[in-house]
């Protein structure tokens, strides 16, 4: 994923968070290259470079990063997940 494509899922991200109600959570995007050397809590990818994502977090791989239904189905199973732990 590229930085203009990393910045669309950010702000996709960030207006699904806001409807379910997250405030708390930082929101950073960046291209494949800057990830080596960071760890996140979560990374939300495209399914095609989810397996280069591996090591850095847990990974959300999303058939479409432009389908905001797809992303908060799976973003919301993963904050429920978080809150059972």
């Amino acid at each position: 994923m590229g930085f203009g494509s990393s910045l669309m899922l950010k702000i996709n991200i960030e207006k699904v968070l806001k409807e379910l109600g997250v405030t708390d959570a930082e929101v950073e995007h960046c291209d494949l290259t800057s990830l080596a050397g960071t760890k996140s809590d979560l990374i939300i990818v495209s399914k095609d470079l989810a397996d280069s994502c591996s090591g850095h977090g847990e990974v959300i791989a999303l058939s479409n990063i432009m389908k905001k239904d797809e992303l908060k189905t799976k973003l919301e199973a993963f904050l429920n997940t978080k809150k059972a732990s």
